[in-house]
Parts: C-alpha cells; structure tokens; sequence
C-alpha cells in the first residue's frame, strides 16, 4: 500500500464519513486509468493551477476533467482519433500539455511530445514519423511553425489546433473554438463512456512518444507507470501538497510528473509565469518543485559567509525560507545541483534529486 488517507485527515471533526477506497490505495496499471483514480476523490481545492492574465488561475478536479473529455470527444468523433493513433502537442510547457496527454491517453491514443525548441529537422522528421491525426500547439510561435510545415506539404492529413494562435487563415482551428464545439458532445453518458475507456487501455499499448533535447524516447503505459509509481513511493503525497513546476521545457520527465501529481488525487500542479519563478515559488511556497539547476542555485546563493558551515544560521535560513518557502520538502533539476546548494537545501528540510534519478 502506497498511501491510505482518511477523510478526517482532511476536514478534520467536520468530515463526513466516506466509505470505500481513498487515492492510490492501488496503484493503477496505465496512466489513464491514474487520471481516472485522481478525477473521483475531489478531496482537494484546486487539482492544476495555470497563469491567467498575469496571474495564477487554480482549477478544481472537475473542471480540468471536463476540458480532457471535451478535448477527447472532439478528436474521436470529428478527427479520428482512435486506438492506436497519434495526436501530437508542441510548444512551451503550459495548460495544454496535460490536458492533451491525459485526453489522447483516455481513449488509448499515443500521446507525441515534441519540446519547443526542437530544430526544424528534427520537428518535420518527428511529425512526419508520428503522423498524428491532430497537433495542438500550446502557443502563437509553435502554431506559426507548424503553419510553415503545411505549407510546405508535411501535415496534409494532421487538424492543427492552436492555443493563442490567429486562426483567420483557416489552416489553424482555434482552440477556444474546438472548446465550444465540443461542448455540443459533453453529456454525462459520453463522459461515463470516456471514463470506462480510461479503465480498460492496456497496460502495453503505447502511451508516451517525446522529441526534445534528450533525444527521442518512446514508452508504454507499463514503462510509464514504472517510473510514476516510482516517484510516488520516493515522494508520497499528501493532502494540501502544491508542486511547482517551472516553464517553458515540458521534458519528458515533466509530463510524468504531471501524470502523477494529477492521479494522485491530493496534489495541486502548478505551471509557473515565464521570468516570474521567483516571484511564483516564493507566493506559492511549495512542498516540491520542479526547477532549472542554475536558479535553484540562484536562489540559494548569499546565504550567508557561514552559510553552509553553520547549518544553524539563522538569519541565512530565514532569507532562503523566504525565497523557496517554509513547505519544501524535494527539488527535480535537470542535473544535480552543487555541493553548496544541496546543503542549504538540506538544512531546511529538502532534499534535491537531478532528473536522471526523477
């Protein structure tokens, strides 16, 4: 048994009493099925926060299920988007990257992956291999790229569906406009029916395909959970936990800690501001981030003259407590941190893990 919470560790005297079983009391053997474990407890306020108009707009299960259904119903039933097929998201990590992943996986689709700054080759040569039935790009830049490629003649068959994106040309569909017409296929039966199709994906079908810096990397719903139940017997969490995660890189390792911190039924993800970590970790104060080597060490520099000597200094645990928080218990960077950073972070409690170990 991974984690067994009772209602009462939430609410207190208050808590009604609820029978039955609580958030990963079993883990799961596909990452669909996690999504529909982490969408039937709602024992938490918010189960993903995003930036909305210069600020960060949390979003309770609910809401974030019922976009990944909408998302789902309108790429089965007007793009094709069956078992075994492809849809592909591009671009900076943001909102949209879950809600695909967790929408294409549902119905037993292979989710494609490809980081923003991948180079042109290695963009058309990911497409044309995957040859999704749909791309979404998570932003203006990423859709005019792939814009470039159908006018070049790579993406005859792929819907392009952009996130911020002028869609005047009539190449790119919108995305708020795919919302609303997916709105019309939002019963609750089609939901139930989506839910049972989450349940029944096989743990070998291939879940996750992912282009980025690291190379290409292909992985089943089997493989995938590995390193998610991994993770969650390394970290596990509880309830009110908020994770961090800071953009623009959605790697690999992101998207999997975004499938876990979903399913887990607890955990609030945060995708931070553009230029505004510090300011968003230090509002925020999270119990675990995922965050650039080189500004966690940033943010632990000037710890002091005595700092790390004196694990006990005051005054240089203060001034990192207000930089990182009072809640931090763990780190993912994209490598390990220095010796310095590690023992500041060690002495409030943290440990830091680089993401090879993630």
């Amino acid at each position: 048994m991974l984690l067994y919470i009772t209602a009462e560790d939430v609410f207190g005297d208050a808590a009604p009493q609820r029978r039955g079983p609580r958030p990963l009391h079993s883990i799961p053997p596909t990452l669909s099925a996690l999504y529909d474990l982490g969408m039937r407890h709602h024992l938490r306020p918010a189960a993903l926060a995003w930036p909305a108009d210069g600020a960060l707009e949390a979003v309770p299960d609910w809401k974030l299920d019922r976009l990944v259904i909408r998302l789902a119903l309108y790429c089965r039933e007007n793009l094709g988007l069956e078992p075994g097929a492809r849809a592909a998201v591009f671009g900076r990590l943001g909102w949209l990257w879950p809600a695909a992943d967790f929408a294409t996986l549902g119905f037993g689709a292979t989710s494609v992956g490809i980081e923003h700054d991948v180079p042109d080759a290695a963009l058309e040569a990911a497409l044309r291999e995957a040859d999704p039935r749909v791309i979404f790009a998570t932003d203006a830049l990423s859709a005019g790229r792939l814009l470039e490629l159908r006018a070049r003649g790579v993406l005859p068959r792929a819907a392009l569906v952009g996130a911020g994106a002028d869609s005047s040309a009539g190449e790119l569909v919108s995305l708020p406009k795919l919302l609303d017409l997916a709105g019309t296929l939002d019963t609750a039966e089609r939901a139930q029916a989506f839910r049972m199709v989450c349940r029944r994906v096989e743990p070998e079908a291939q879940a996750l395909w992912h282009v980025g810096a690291r190379g290409t990397s292909r992985m089943t719903h089997a493989r995938s959970m590995e390193r998610v139940a991994a993770r969650l017997r390394a970290r596990p969490p509880a309830a009110g936990d908020v994770a961090y995660l800071q953009p623009p890189r959605a790697t690999l390792a992101a998207r999997l800690a975004l499938a876990a911190f979903v399913g887990d039924g607890l955990t609030q993800a945060t995708l931070g501001r553009e230029d505004a970590t510090s300011e968003d970790v230090a509002r925020l104060r999270p119990h675990g981030m995922r965050v650039a080597a080189g500004w966690l060490e940033a943010a632990c520099a000037g710890r002091g003259p005595r700092w790390p000597a004196r694990l006990d200094h005051r005054g240089a645990r203060r001034r990192l407590q207000e930089r990182l928080g009072d809640r931090l218990r763990w780190v993912e960077t994209e490598r390990p941190v220095d010796a310095a950073t590690a023992a500041a972070l060690a002495a409030v409690g943290a440990t830091v893990v680089g993401e090879r170990e993630a």
